[in-house]
């Protein structure tokens, strides 16, 4: 099913079905935005590796058209260039080194490791020091980023204190350090083996993003909640809100996607605020514009014309938004607003509207702070 794309006979059909009305909201709110869009793509400085990502369009390409083609033209740099710029987001470590280069607020690291052995000392020394520590924690492979890869795992005070749960946390890691990466459920998924099958093992151990009530596991209400932001040409579209299966618009509509039969054919979200309830925080309390602004600022400072930026907010605390990682081949198909997004994002390049950057830095070296790598020790915290 990851693999259908929304085909332009299954998007007529879910017309007849009765989503003909969700498709003109869809349209009348990229209408409304086109103006700011436009700005923004004039307003783009575009890096060459984005620029050469997205070679030869016809100006009909598909929202999932769009991400196999960058998949395709970041393969192509590879095998003709090296350009490895993907590591931006393929490779996790990477990823938190471009945050702090461009001093974008993320969830502070205990360390990162890029030898096995090292980290299976860190977390004996870990065991040592335990009350010293906040659980949980969270252990993560820079090299296993997909879904299906499982390449991250919960760290409880338990998992250190009990020698058979410790046991089993150090088997964990020795496995995942010999597991490669894949993106088998993804349309672009033989393009993605070529990318993915460069990258070396890495981990990284990260602290909790606590709410007010404590741990965020599980998304109770009220807890911290994770916004996948899509950001084309430097201006935020929509934010996808998993935890409530909602989409929140720039216009300050909210989208929720119930279960019923007759919403998952035609694409018809629940608007009201009244039966929205649970989602409302987020807009009340101005998370949802500081949220877009932070993620406007990844996407410039990845010098992008397209990127989806994770962020975590959390419950009266605006000051607490953070990065949790970005997307560079995003896999959710957005609706009926995935047209209107491909719209825009493929007639920047057609329309050769923006500034293109003389740089020979790769898209991950950008940023004015150097990084460094540690091992065990405090890095990157925010202050």
């Amino acid at each position: 099913l990851a693999k259908i794309k929304h085909t332009p006979e299954l998007q007529t059909a879910r017309l007849f079905l009765g989503g003909y009305s969700s498709y003109l909201s869809a349209k009348n709110y990229f209408e409304s935005q086109k103006p700011l869009l436009e700005k923004a793509m004039r307003e783009t400085t575009l890096h060459p590796y984005w620029a050469s990502s997205q070679k030869g369009l016809t100006g009909k390409e598909t929202w999932q058209d769009m991400v196999v083609g960058r998949m395709r033209g970041m393969v192509a740099q590879l095998k003709t260039s090296g350009y490895d710029d993907f590591k931006v987001e393929k490779d996790k470590c990477e990823m938190y080194g471009f945050l702090q280069r461009n001093s974008l607020p993320f969830v502070p690291l205990l360390g990162m490791w890029t030898e096995k052995q090292t980290l299976l000392d860190y977390l004996e020394e870990l065991r040592r020091d335990i009350n010293k520590h906040q659980f949980p924690l969270w252990l993560k492979s820079c090299h296993l980023t997909q879904g299906d890869d499982a390449g991250r795992r919960i760290i409880k005070r338990e998992d250190l204190a009990d020698p058979l749960r410790f046991e089993k946390l150090k088997a964990w890691v020795s496995g995942k350090w010999e597991q490669r990466p894949n993106d088998d459920a993804r349309a672009w998924s033989n393009d993605a083996k070529k990318i993915l099958d460069t990258l070396q093992p890495r981990f990284l151990i990260q602290t909790s993003y606590a709410g007010p009530y404590g741990d965020s596991v599980g998304f109770t209400e009220r807890a911290p909640v994770e916004l996948k932001i899509e950001v084309l040409w430097g201006r935020a579209y929509l934010a996808n809100i998993c935890d409530y299966e909602a989409y929140a618009l720039r216009d300050g509509t909210i989208e929720r996607w119930d279960t019923s039969f007759f919403s998952k054919i035609a694409h018809a979200p629940v608007t009201d605020p009244a039966q929205n309830k649970k989602v409302q925080w987020l807009k009340e309390e101005g998370h949802l514009e500081r949220a877009y602004k932070l993620a406007e600022k990844v996407c410039r400072s990845m010098l992008a014309d397209q990127v989806r930026v994770d962020i975590f907010v959390r419950p009266g605390d605006l000051e607490g938004v953070v990065v949790n990682e970005i997307s560079i081949s995003p896999g959710a198909l957005y609706k009926w607003h995935a047209q209107f997004m491909a719209t825009t994002w493929r007639r920047g390049h057609v329309e050769h509207v923006y500034t293109l950057k003389d740089t020979k830095k790769r898209v991950y070296e950008e940023g004015k702070n150097e990084g460094k790598l540690s091992n065990g020790e405090e890095w990157f915290v925010r202050e």
